[in-house]
């Protein structure tokens, strides 16, 4: 009936939300990791690895700041 149409269509733009939002993010994430790259490349990335208080181990980055021209 009427109920059911509402729910696979209420479902229908759920998902599509939900595509929508993970598309974008993992654009973003792909346009981050060419971008810590190219920084890595230049010398302006610099990460280490260490173990947190319950052992487990960590990822540390810092980035150089842009030097003034």
């Amino acid at each position: 009936g009427e109920r059911m149409e509402y729910l696979i269509l209420s479902g229908v733009l759920l998902s599509a939300g939900a595509l929508a939002i993970y598309y974008t993010h993992t654009q973003a994430y792909d346009r981050g990791i060419m971008d810590a790259v190219q920084m890595h490349k230049a010398g302006r990335l610099h990460y280490n690895t260490y173990l947190d208080d319950n052992g487990d181990k960590m990822l540390n980055i810092e980035i150089d700041p842009m030097e003034e021209e």
